[in-house]
């Protein structure tokens, strides 16, 4: 196990892309998930330094151990090849139905679906189920190449129904559109799917599995104090990140 005292001055770099709110370079803290990994970090003596780049490249980056690692990723087979996983998701993805509030929905399963026009972003995966049936044509999706592209198309009344991450949907809506526009917009709270995102770090630097023991009993010391979940209060409610 590291030493905290012998290595006081220990840092070391994450990767990862812009999602705001949970990641931005533009966002104060760097956005809700990196001030709690910088938080978690340094309370057992370990310094955070990020380099913000395209996804695809910050997980290539952490795969060939030029960073210590990347965050906010789920855990799959293939990753757990090469990656150390923290012990607890350090944040949960929640895609839920948005829709405008002069549109009656309610579901709860995809025979409820059937029939509407379902916007969706190219290449995101919302769900095993949901890419079953969309690959089956027994749903009516079209994909297009942005998330503001669908919330536009909502509004356009183009689509019907556009599945979204809950906080990173209502952070583009109030950023994109006008007051008088962002009180159109309601969310189904039902999930279509919630899951857990990981930190990663690469199983190739000889420190980093010491390192990663730290950050799991350093977050789970942050969970018992409430913390984790001030900093996403903070995140969906108060509106701190946004400088």
């Amino acid at each position: 196990m590291l030493s905290i005292q012998a290595n006081a001055e220990l840092s070391i770099t994450l990767s990862g892309g812009e999602w705001p709110p949970y990641v931005s370079e533009k966002l104060k803290y760097n956005g809700v998930t990196p001030r709690l990994i910088t938080d978690v970090f340094a309370s057992v003596g370990i310094k955070v330094s990020y380099r913000f780049q395209v996804w695809a490249r910050s997980i290539e980056d952490a795969k060939k151990s030029k960073v210590h690692g990347t965050f906010l990723w789920f855990k799959t087979p293939e990753r757990e090849k090469e990656f150390l996983f923290s012990d607890q998701p350090i944040g949960y993805i929640t895609f839920v139905f948005f829709h405008l509030k002069n549109r009656q929905f309610d579901w709860k399963n995809f025979n409820d679906l059937h029939g509407l026009r379902i916007g969706a972003t190219i290449g995101y995966n919302y769900g095993q189920d949901f890419m079953d049936a969309e690959a089956s044509s027994s749903l009516q999706v079209v994909r297009v190449k942005s998330d503001l592209q669908n919330l536009k198309m909502l509004l356009k009344n183009r689509i019907d129904i556009f599945p979204h991450d809950l906080s990173v949907g209502y952070f583009e809506i109030n950023k994109f559109f006008p007051k008088t526009m962002v009180q159109l917009f309601t969310n189904h709270n039902k999930p279509l799917k919630k899951q857990g995102a990981y930190l990663l770090l690469s199983n190739k630097i000889e420190k980093n599995k010491e390192i990663m023991s730290l950050f799991n009993k350093g977050f789970n010391e942050f969970m018992d104090s409430g913390k984790y979940e001030q900093y996403y209060f903070d995140d969906l409610v108060n509106n701190v990140y946004v400088k």
